[in-house]
């Protein structure tokens, strides 16, 4: 799976604890805003939020559907832009990138995970793996190798060369996570996750997440309805009149 000595130590910074200096988080969102215009008529969804994220940290997002949940989870992925606020990455301003720097970051630096795994059907799961890679201009010779050993890390040696159609749909989301976690990012971003999945299914990718967060020092954002997978997370949290709140501080 690459180098996991990168995500365990960054820019040679040094642990937290007697002269040691405190650590940049890796995130930092401050003052996020966020609407749409819904029949004519405008609707706030993020006000003002704030929220930073340590590396290696994992933090479940929950809540009742329209609270801006995936939301919040596009504008850490940079698929969306806030309206007003900011955006760092290791104190780096991400939206001050231009078009090919930010499709760039989010190409290396973040996995996606969602409901539904948008993989390309007529693709093998060995070449939907392969596509973050191919599309970061790797050779196939040295991506090949990387996408084989996450497919088996994520219980599919038997199925590299099946095509998408010929899989369950837990081995879809399985090769979506494999796709996902094939560049080795730094942030793993997953929306509802298991919400597609039976239970044998939902346990699997739940554990596999677990062991990513311990092993690698992965850090995760994970939107879900799913409280047990919730409640492993270091932090779980929820939106609350347009802010992030911890759930523990949330008094209803």
């Amino acid at each position: 799976m690459g180098n996991t000595g990168y995500m365990r130590k960054q820019n040679g910074q040094r642990e937290p604890g007697g002269n040691s200096p405190a650590r940049e988080p890796l995130i930092r969102l401050t003052g996020i805003s966020k609407g749409f215009e819904y029949n004519s008529s405008p609707i706030q969804i993020l006000s003002d939020a704030s929220l930073s994220i340590n590396q290696g940290e994992s933090i479940s997002v929950v809540g009742e559907s329209g609270l801006g949940k995936s939301t919040l989870l596009h504008i850490l992925g940079t698929l969306d832009k806030p309206d007003s606020g900011r955006f760092f990455f290791r104190g780096k301003d991400v939206f001050e990138m231009d078009k090919k720097q930010l499709a760039d970051f989010r190409n290396t630096t973040i996995g996606f995970v969602f409901q539904f795994h948008y993989l390309l059907a007529e693709f093998t799961a060995l070449e939907n793996v392969m596509m973050p890679g191919m599309i970061a201009g790797m050779a196939k010779k040295s991506i090949r190798p990387l996408a084989e050993a996450i497919l088996v890390r994520v219980g599919l040696k038997d199925r590299l060369s099946h095509r998408v159609n010929d899989l369950s749909g837990g081995e879809q989301q399985r090769v979506a996570l494999a796709r996902a976690l094939v560049m080795n990012p730094p942030l793993l971003l997953a929306d509802e996750p298991t919400g597609n999945l039976d239970i044998r299914n939902s346990i699997q990718v739940h554990d596999f997440l677990m062991q990513l967060n311990r092993e690698m020092q992965m850090t995760m954002v994970v939107v879900t309805h799913n409280m047990k997978l919730a409640r492993c997370m270091q932090r779980c949290m929820t939106i609350r009149d347009g802010k992030l709140v911890d759930v523990e501080q949330d008094s209803e």
